[in-house]
């Protein structure tokens, strides 16, 4: 016990190096290397929205808006890592890709759930051109002939992860 404790005392510095080294070096078939490949703790994100209950009362009765709180919409985000190339110099090059998976069970309702809320394609191009005198001019008139509104009703999934067909974003960008 007395030599045992000699040794330990002499070498710990050693021993520690050693022990941490063996696990914290990414090579296939460690454990540090399973966990970096693919985190194996679930990772998840809440995204919370705000629905505009009166958008019509906010123009024409000069009305407060009243909003509702919507969510968790709860996704369960998985990163793993692709293309992995090793290097002699020790180092390894990858490319991170990320999947999210919808917690129906963690969130409020389906990403079918509709909400009213700010039309930022609209509302950006008039703060873009603010100042202009002429570029407000004629991002006006170009909003009122598509009839574009500044709150639009989409879904959840539209929101964050689906898209749709917005005219001013399709104007923009030809």
């Amino acid at each position: 016990s007395l030599i045992f404790g000699s040794i330990t005392l002499v070498f710990k510095q050693r021993i520690f190096d050693t022990i941490l080294n063996s696990q914290l070096v990414i090579e296939e078939g460690t454990a540090a290397y399973n966990a970096w490949v693919e985190t194996p703790i679930p990772v998840y994100t809440k995204f919370y929205f705000f629905d505009m209950i009166n958008p019509s009362d906010l123009f024409h009765s000069h009305e407060k808006p009243i909003l509702e709180e919507r969510g968790p919409y709860t996704f369960r985000e998985v990163e793993k890592k692709a293309n992995l190339t090793w290097h002699e110099n020790g180092t390894i090059s990858y490319r991170r890709v990320k999947f999210w998976y919808f917690e129906r069970e963690m969130s409020v309702g389906p990403l079918t759930d509709m909400v009213t809320t700010i039309n930022v394609p609209v509302v950006g191009s008039a703060e873009f051109v603010r100042g202009d005198f002429f570029m407000e001019w004629g991002i006006s008139d170009m909003l009122s002939t598509i009839e574009a509104r500044i709150f639009v009703r989409r879904t959840i999934g539209e929101l964050l992860f689906d898209g749709y067909e917005d005219t001013v974003m399709d104007i923009g960008s030809s």
